[in-house]
């Protein structure tokens, strides 16, 4: 059996926000965004509620380019 091997990759975000401006969160960060939205970027969900300290952290290792181990 014939392995297939893709060498296509993702795309790179080409753009920053601010998180206060997107969140609505207290913070000075600025992250990487993506200006138009892909197969990568899902639809906004008005309704959706997100967790600040979790959300802050992963923000926060994209950022940096670092790793964020979640759980719980």
């Amino acid at each position: 059996m014939d392995a297939i091997v893709t060498t296509e990759t993702a795309p790179l975000p080409d753009t920053t926000v601010k998180v206060k401006d997107v969140f609505g969160f207290d913070s000075n960060l600025v992250v990487p965004a993506y200006s138009v939205a892909n197969e990568y970027v899902p639809d906004l969900d008005e309704d959706y509620q997100f967790n600040r300290e979790t959300t802050l952290a992963i923000l926060a290792g994209f950022a940096h380019n670092r790793r964020v181990m979640i759980s719980g």
